[in-house]
């Protein structure tokens, strides 16, 4: 073990699981956008979530508060946090 994390190499395992977090918190998202009633679906987490909009999305749908100042055809990287 400690030699994998000398040489930085991960285990076929450590693929594994980023990729079992990575479906649970997509069906998370996806879970709270559907109890929001939003039309939109998270199916890459990382890529949905890239520009803010779907992940304002979901922030709004779990918490039921709304994010202030959200742009909605984010052009730069300003606007996409």
């Amino acid at each position: 073990m400690l030699g994998r994390c000398v040489s930085g190499q991960g285990s076929s395992d450590d693929l594994s699981v980023t990729k079992n977090l990575s479906q649970i918190y997509t069906d998370w998202a996806n879970y709270y956008l559907e109890r929001a009633k939003s039309k939109k679906k998270v199916s890459d987490l990382s890529a949905d979530c890239r520009d803010g909009l779907l992940l304002a999305e979901v922030i709004e749908a779990v918490t039921t508060f709304k994010v202030p100042d959200l742009v909605k055809k984010p052009k730069t990287a300003q606007h996409m946090i």
